[in-house]
């Protein structure tokens, strides 16, 4: 089983490296786009990243809403069944 906080966090990771954002230290408080700086278009393509991962969309079900995504551990507590 995949753990889903070190999934989250290494996504995070990939895709700021990727883009060239220097994330520093985060954790579960850390807000996604004021203090990590990833824009609409990361974010979707974590949560393709993350969909892929968990074999999941928690926000198509309607069991979550991407609006109350705000720091990464709403993102960890969207992917946890």
């Amino acid at each position: 089983m995949i753990d889903t906080q070190d999934e989250v966090y290494a996504t995070l990771r990939r895709v700021a490296a990727e883009e060239n954002l220097a994330l520093g230290a985060f954790d579960d408080s850390t807000t996604l786009v004021d203090e990590l700086g990833f824009k609409s278009l990361h974010i979707a393509r974590i949560l393709a990243i993350l969909e892929m991962a968990f074999s999941y969309d928690p926000f198509a079900s309607g069991e979550h809403s991407i609006t109350n995504v705000r720091t990464v551990g709403d993102l960890c507590a969207a992917y946890q069944r």
